[in-house]
């Protein structure tokens, strides 16, 4: 890319590989076009070193070559965060957790003293729920530590996250809030959803609860099954993941199998959140920092039934005005929750029209674009060369 860089992002993917963490780079660099220049080193799972441009900025994929605590091994990463550091690079953004991109700018920081803006998207805490795992962080940990007070600003995409997170308790007041976004375009209906998502409920034989993710432990899907005897309607889960073989067996031993249909992946969400009644996320984990599903599905007027983690979950779906919450791993308060929207629709639209309006209050990429640009101004200030409009 010609001329000095504005952000460089350290992420792990990017789109159109999946992810919670990719999904926000992407909403970063798109919502921003025009007013920052995004870069982003990312790992590739196959094919060689390439750079592509993308709407907001260009890429860097490199290719990865094996995984460490679920994140990619980028052994070239390194090297080129160095080179771009010595080259071009005025503004640092590294997305956490991200071992890689940790361990690479701790390097450069070593052979090279830090001379442009750093700052930490703290997407979540890490959370490893191995012995094993939690013993090798140990031993990793002080690479991490070294970046956080290196830093010169935090973002955390809700207040509950830095209330529960006693890495973000300690540099509060180096933390600014921006939540997580959709495009703008996601918020209006588009032609033919509905039909399809009535012929999704004909396929399901009626009504329909829906679960959109991934299916890992904490996600809470034992808890969802386990309440789906107790729910006066049918459950779609939609997705994939290690837990697949194992639900299917407790589906059957439950005796659900006609009210617990498994999906598997789907290309196109939206027939299927405007086809449902509302979503359930009961994940049970503070793993879940913030439920991207919630707004998705409350983007396009469905209310949102969430377990009560104190993490992001409970403050993007707001108990009795977006939705309603239930205490996490409990699945007679879980069914109780969900017969009550089933049973009474006026309150469930009541709630799905405010769902819909905060999310594109607060959850579109016009508002993330306001917030992350401002946040640029203010927070690297001399490391962003304004670029157009001025917020």
């Amino acid at each position: 890319m010609a001329g000095p860089l504005d952000i460089l992002h350290l992420g792990k993917y990017y789109p159109p590989q999946p992810g919670g963490m990719e999904q926000v780079v992407q909403s970063l660099f798109e919502s921003s076009q025009g007013r920052i220049s995004n870069c982003c080193l990312a790992a590739v799972r196959k094919g060689g070193p390439r750079v592509a441009s993308v709407p907001g900025g260009v890429v860097h994929f490199l290719r990865e070559r094996g995984t460490f605590l679920s994140a990619p091994v980028v052994p070239s990463m390194p090297r080129v965060l160095h080179s771009m550091r010595r080259r071009s690079a005025r503004a640092i953004m590294l997305h956490f957790p991200n071992p890689m991109a940790s361990l690479s700018l701790a390097i450069s920081l070593v052979f090279r003293a830090k001379r442009e803006k750093i700052a930490v998207w703290y997407h979540a805490d890490v959370v490893l729920q191995e012995v094993w795992k939690r013993a090798l962080y140990a031993l990793f940990r002080p690479v991490d530590e070294y970046i956080f007070r290196r830093a010169d600003a935090f973002i955390a995409a809700t207040p509950n996250h830095v209330a529960s997170s006693p890495v973000l308790a300690r540099f509060a007041d180096r933390v600014t809030t921006i939540p997580f976004a959709l495009p703008d375009n996601w918020f209006d209906p588009a032609p033919g959803d509905e039909a399809a998502g009535a012929e999704i409920r004909k396929r399901l034989g009626g009504r329909y609860i829906l679960f959109v993710g991934r299916l890992v432990p904490y996600k809470g899907l034992h808890t969802l099954v386990e309440a789906a005897s107790g729910i006066d309607g049918r459950i779609a889960l939609v997705g994939t993941g290690p837990l697949e073989s194992g639900l299917r067996r407790e589906i059957a031993a439950r005796g659900v199998e006609s009210k617990v249909s498994m999906v598997g992946r789907v290309e196109d969400l939206r027939p299927w959140y405007a086809g449902c009644e509302f979503l359930a996320l009961p994940s049970n984990s503070a793993l879940e920092a913030f439920g991207i599903v919630q707004i998705e599905a409350m983007g396009l007027g469905k209310p949102v039934v969430s377990s009560d983690l104190p993490t992001g979950v409970t403050w993007v779906n707001r108990d009795g005005e977006t939705g309603l919450t239930f205490p996490v791993g409990d699945a007679p308060a879980l069914a109780r929750a969900c017969n009550r929207l089933l049973s009474d629709d006026g309150y469930r639209r009541f709630l799905g029209g405010a769902a819909r309006e905060r999310a594109r209050r607060e959850f579109s990429y016009t508002a993330l674009g306001e917030r992350f640009y401002g946040f640029c101004r203010d927070h690297l200030s001399g490391s962003i060369k304004p670029r157009g409009v001025v917020a």
